[in-house]
């Protein structure tokens, strides 16, 4: 499986989009899932409840990457088939034509065959007749074939049909030589030929074997991300309940919430009635609304429909815009940040009497799998008074 690697973790926050890297906090999660995951799933508390959310966006990151690599390995697996298709068919073209080949061989070593038979048969023969000729010179029957003439014109004439005849045998074999050398040299030239289509093969058939391998280890690779992705999944799952479940319990501990009391400002108290009506909407990591919001686009949603143009930024992007104001001059509209411990991580809308409203929610679960991860109010004193990073104004 391809290594994962991620050098510098960022602190998101739980419902934000991302974090500046001045909040970067350096936990090496790479080769210790299995700790945190018995950590983050089965003994959360407030205590750990920052370095949980960490991981959380590691395993999200991880899983992000891993989906991503089956993919692309997929695609590496679609393209290796190809080539493996491709290299058999050059095989079977190959091998067509070697099987041509050693047919044109055979006809040619049959052809070969044939005139060796003649030759040594003519050979023979004239070996025979040699022979017979030469007893014959040893005997009167020559003499009287060759003196019994008449004149000299038929002396010579029967010398000469003497001649002819071993002159005749000898021009026959000597043909037959010539054509079983001419035949010889077809035959290498096919065989050369035959010789290099069969390296062509072997090398073929090396490639396919190689690409075989291929298709074998890119298969291997896709299960191991896909069991891998599994993993990661379920841990997600599991911990993003574990955190919605400490979540869920911050109201309470915090008094509960409260209801809408104007301010000054026409302004901040349209943006307060925007954001309270979404009550109940559906929390969705990075969501901008109408019907799902993150904390951040929460904000960024209910100062749009209010008319005021904002940047849609992350909640650590909106503690540093705007105007700074103190606890004491929080006017319904104006934005209150968290911190816990590293950095901005959650942020909400003041609605006046003590109260605020926010997309409360971690991660981006299936909709309706954790009821308590949605749009909903919460008193600022108490259990969210630990956590108040600063806040600001921002029309």
């Amino acid at each position: 499986m391809k290594k994962i690697l991620i050098s510098l973790l960022t602190f998101c926050s739980v419902f934000a989009m991302s974090v500046p890297n001045n909040h970067v906090n350096a936990v090496d999660f790479e080769g210790n899932e299995s700790k945190y995951i018995k950590l983050c799933s089965s003994s959360l508390t407030n205590s750990n409840k920052k370095v949980c959310q960490q991981f959380n966006e590691y395993l999200s990151k991880k899983n992000s990457n891993l989906k991503k690599e089956i993919s692309e390995t997929k695609k590496e697996l679609t393209e290796t088939n190809n080539d493996i298709s491709a290299v058999s068919s050059k095989i079977s073209t190959i091998n067509s034509q070697i099987d041509s080949k050693e047919k044109e061989i055979n006809y040619l070593l049959s052809s070969i065959n044939n005139i060796e038979k003649d030759i040594t048969k003519k050979e023979k023969l004239m070996q025979e007749r040699l022979y017979v000729m030469q007893s014959t010179y040893n005997s009167n029957w020559l003499v009287d074939f060759l003196f019994g003439a008449e004149d000299f014109t038929t002396f010579f004439s029967r010398l000469t049909s003497v001649n002819d005849i071993t002159s005749y045998e000898k021009e026959l074999v000597d043909d037959l030589t010539t054509q079983k050398k001419n035949l010889d040299s077809q035959k290498q030239t096919l065989l050369n030929a035959k010789a290099a289509l069969q390296s062509q093969k072997n090398a073929q058939v090396d490639l396919q074997e190689k690409l075989v391998n291929l298709k074998a280890s890119q298969q291997q690779e896709i299960a191991d991300n896909q069991k891998e992705a599994k993993k990661v999944s379920d841990a997600q799952k599991k911990i993003d309940a574990a955190l919605t479940e400490l979540m869920s319990q911050a109201p309470s501990g915090g008094g509960g919430g409260g209801s809408f009391v104007a301010g000054s400002s026409e302004v901040g108290n349209a943006i307060a009635k925007q954001a309270l009506s979404k009550q109940g909407a559906r929390y969705w990591w990075g969501a901008s609304g109408p019907t799902y919001f993150d904390c951040s686009g929460l904000v960024y949603w209910a100062h749009k429909t209010a008319g005021v143009g904002i940047t849609r930024t992350t909640a650590a992007g909106y503690s540093r815009s705007g105007k700074a104001i103190s606890k004491s001059q929080l006017q319904p509209g104006d934005v209150i940040t968290f911190s816990y411990g590293s950095g901005v991580a959650h942020i909400g809308i003041y609605i006046g009497g003590g109260s605020f409203v926010h997309a409360a929610g971690q991660g981006s679960g299936t909709v309706g799998q954790y009821p308590n991860q949605c749009v909903k109010t919460a008193q600022l004193d108490g259990y969210w008074s630990r956590y108040v990073y600063n806040y600001r104004r921002l029309y």
